[in-house]
């Protein structure tokens, strides 16, 4: 898989390289350095789309995943607010909350011995990550069970009990108002 992201990124600086503004291939190179785990490289890109086209969501959207891969939640904050003054779709939110959710799970699965979304956090600080990253998806998008059951994973492995039965609870609110 990596290959075909490796061989995209040729042709995006190949198109880039003849037309620098070129903001689909801007964007389309971040996602391909993203899902290389290049986030520090695919922020670049995002943030060069913004500047040519400042009226499109998605690219404030991607550069701030990249902020959160990168442990930044504060400027992911920023770059978030900004994409939901331009998209205020409630069905784009939560696919945003989703997308957050998910690289706030991949960053609690991943082995201890693994650099953590490429920037080698281990133990504790990739919990506190996480916690960060799922937070922001719930504040996204406050019925997202599985973030709320993932964060009171993460509080286990922080220590704190209370907030792990917080959070444990508000899974078990949540699953049932869903099934109700």
């Amino acid at each position: 898989m990596s290959g075909n992201h490796e061989a995209a990124l040729k042709v995006f600086d190949r198109v880039l390289s003849q037309d620098p503004s070129h903001v689909l291939a801007l964007s389309a190179k971040g996602s391909s350095l993203t899902s290389l785990g290049r986030p520090r490289e695919a922020l670049k890109c995002f943030e060069r789309a913004i500047d040519l086209d400042p009226e499109t969501a998605e690219h404030y959207r991607n550069a701030a995943l990249c902020q959160l891969e990168l442990d930044e939640p504060e400027s992911a904050r920023s770059l978030l607010e900004e994409a939901l003054q331009l998209n205020t779709e409630l069905a784009w939110r939560e696919a945003t909350a989703v997308e957050i959710a998910n690289l706030g799970e991949a960053l609690l699965t991943e082995s201890g011995k693994h650099r953590t979304r490429g920037i080698g956090l281990t133990g504790k600080a990739r919990y506190r990550h996480a916690r960060h990253v799922l937070e922001m998806a719930l504040e996204l998008y406050p019925a997202l069970t599985e973030a709320a059951r993932s964060l009171a994973d993460v509080w286990a492995h922080l220590g704190d009990t209370e907030k792990r039965d917080q959070y444990t609870q508000l899974a078990g609110r949540l699953l049932r108002a869903s099934a109700g």
